[in-house]
This record gives C-alpha cells, structure tokens and sequence, in this order.
C-alpha cells in the first residue's frame, strides 16, 4: 500500500554522486528519495522551503512526542518545527534544528549534531529530478539505537512529507 500512497517518489541506492557523499563515516545511515521536479523555475532553498515548512499536522505532532522522549536520553533536538520564514536560506541560517551548512546552485544542505549522531538532509536539483537524501552518522550506542529504532518512521514521514508538497503542487 505504501508503494501505491508513494508512487511518484522512488528510492536511490547508495553510493550516491553528491555532496553527503564526502561526508559519510563508519556508523552511518544514508538514504535518498526522488521525485520529478515540476517547478523547474525553483533554486535548492525554495524547493526545501516547498517541503519541509508545510509539515503535515500528525508529522508535527510526531516530531514533539519524539523530542520529549529523547531528551530525557541527552540529546539535542534544538527547534521541533522545521519552519522558516525565509524561501532563500543562506549558509548559517536555521531551518529549525538544522542549520544551513553548504549551499550550491543545485544542492542546499543542512545539518545538526549532538553527543550522539551528526545529521544532514540535501535537497538537490537536477534538469529533471529532486532528489532529497538524509545521513546520520551514529556516534554513540545511544544514537546507533535511535536510528535503528525511528527507521520505519522515517520512511514514511520523508515519504509522505514529499507527497505532500508534490500534491499540493508546489514542487
């Protein structure tokens, strides 16, 4: 059922020919998604902002019950919402709990990092394609067990926050 909800995103195997490439390290959990690109007019920041700053209201209310669990656990979870209100980030800027850390005419990519893991998510621009990659490296047992624990969550929230904006039209 979910390949049905899903079937304009598809899955890519590692390794990947991108920028979080030259970032991974032992321990790690690397994934990425692509979707045709119909807003071909929009630069990597607003294709993110296009995304993430409309969060469904049950991801958000995810994302809140899993910050209250693992802050009892040591780790940072900064800002629960993703939401800015800026559509162009720039290197520095705060996309919630992430921060924006490179930015290229065809990739944006942002990042946080606890005791526990470092976390990035790219959005890349292709002619044709967005292609949205997440890694975690795991740097702690802690982080190792997290990870492994919210994988099934996470494919599918990444996948359905995607969707979102795909059927809302604004990717």
């Amino acid at each position: 059922m979910e390949d049905f909800m899903f079937s304009a995103i598809s899955s890519l195997t590692a390794p990947f020919a991108d920028r979080l490439a030259e970032k991974s390290r032992n321990n790690y959990f690397r994934d990425a998604l692509v979707i045709s690109r119909e807003k071909t007019e929009l630069s990597p920041s607003e294709t993110q902002f296009a995304i993430f700053n409309y969060m469904p209201s049950w991801v958000t209310a995810l994302m809140s019950l899993r910050n209250k669990l693992v802050t009892l656990f040591g780790f940072d979870v900064g800002k629960a919402n993703f939401k800015t209100e800026k559509t162009e980030l720039d290197v520095g800027d705060k996309a919630g709990f992430l921060t924006v850390s490179e930015k290229h005419d065809d990739e944006i990519i942002n990042q946080a990092e606890d005791k526990h893991m470092e976390f990035f998510i790219s959005v890349k621009l292709t002619d044709t394609n967005i292609i949205v990659s997440t890694l975690v490296i795991k740097k702690t047992f802690l982080g190792k067990l997290y990870v492994n624990s919210v994988l099934p969550f996470h494919y599918f929230i990444a996948r359905a926050v995607i969707n979102n904006a795909r059927k809302a039209g604004r990717i």
